[in-house]
């Protein structure tokens, strides 16, 4: 009678332990196929990211491309202008004796770049604002206001269709070329309105 405890005791531990071998090959199998699987999605990822750093490359504003337009500079692949040649501190109105600068950017991303999407980025940044309007929802608020007159004015006086222009605002902001908002040096040039072109076309 033991023996035969024994032997029945003896089957099911053998049985346990093949079937845990089993489970284990299973989930090495499977754990290998996993990482397979992560390595293709990370080749392709990479490949994705290249092809699209290499697309913002191709749309980039070059120095070339706004010599004779005044007051203007290159800010990393887009064209930058100091809000205090639009825009009055604190207001959102665009001024009216700059508007032939607009003429000339409008004309550019027309003739330059007819199919590349347009944002308009706004950045107020520390700028003297109205009394007890220097909160940064305001800020954010007065960066949109800017940001859509000069969409609302190249729609209507140039025809680019409302479809192209995506516009951004940034209360604060950080001057460029630097690494956090404030007053840093460059600050100065923390107010100002940034025409970039998107990767992707309209």
């Amino acid at each position: 009678m033991n023996r035969c405890v024994l032997r029945v005791l003896c089957s099911v531990v053998a049985l346990v332990l093949l079937n845990g071998c089993g489970t284990y090959e299973r989930l090495t199998a499977e754990l290998r196929a996993a990482q397979r699987t992560n390595q293709q999605l990370i080749d392709q990822y990479n490949r994705l990211q290249q092809h699209t750093n290499a697309r913002r490359a191709a749309v980039a504003i070059s120095a070339g491309d706004i010599a004779g337009v005044e007051g203007a500079e290159v800010e990393n692949g887009g064209l930058r202008l100091g809000a205090e040649s639009l825009f009055d501190p604190g207001q959102a109105s665009l001024k009216s004796d700059r508007i032939p600068v607009l003429d000339e950017i409008a004309a550019l991303l027309k003739d330059r770049y007819p199919g590349q999407k347009i944002i308009v980025e706004v950045h107020t940044g520390d700028e003297p604002l109205e009394a007890g309007g220097g909160t940064y929802q305001y800020r954010i608020q007065l960066g949109l206001e800017r940001a859509t007159n000069v969409f609302k004015y190249f729609n209507l006086k140039h025809g680019i269709p409302e479809e192209r222009v995506a516009i951004f605002s940034s209360g604060t902001g950080k001057p460029p070329g630097s690494k956090t908002a404030g007053s840093t040096p460059g600050a100065g040039k923390n107010q100002r309105v940034v025409f970039r072109l998107s990767a992707h076309r309209y």
